[in-house]
């Protein structure tokens, strides 16, 4: 089953959000994280780029930094904005076709 959302563009960042606790004292486990420089088209037809950050479950993304990719993604509206994140069943990103 392929996605139907994919989040395009280069991978930026990598970083691991240590565990914590939250505001009502429950733990919450350590996170990986990929920061994605995404290419938005607009309708006018000028670019404009987007730093979207996944919580990810793959490590992979290290070894990806500065590689352009394709991440299967789900989305949903937040306080007027569009969040992204990545499918847990399809979490590796693969190389965009673009990409060397």
């Amino acid at each position: 089953m392929m996605a139907m959302l994919t989040l395009n563009g280069t991978v930026q960042n990598f970083f691991v959000q240590p565990a914590r606790k939250d505001k009502d004292g429950n733990e919450r486990p350590e996170t990986m994280h990929a920061q994605i420089l995404a290419e938005n088209v607009l309708e006018s037809g000028e670019k404009r780029l987007e730093m979207v950050t996944l919580k990810v479950a793959t490590d992979i993304y290290k070894q990806l930094i500065g590689k352009k990719v394709a991440v299967p993604v789900g989305a949903f509206a937040s306080n007027g904005s569009i969040m992204f994140y990545a499918l847990r069943n399809e979490s590796k990103p693969y190389l965009a076709a673009s990409s060397q």
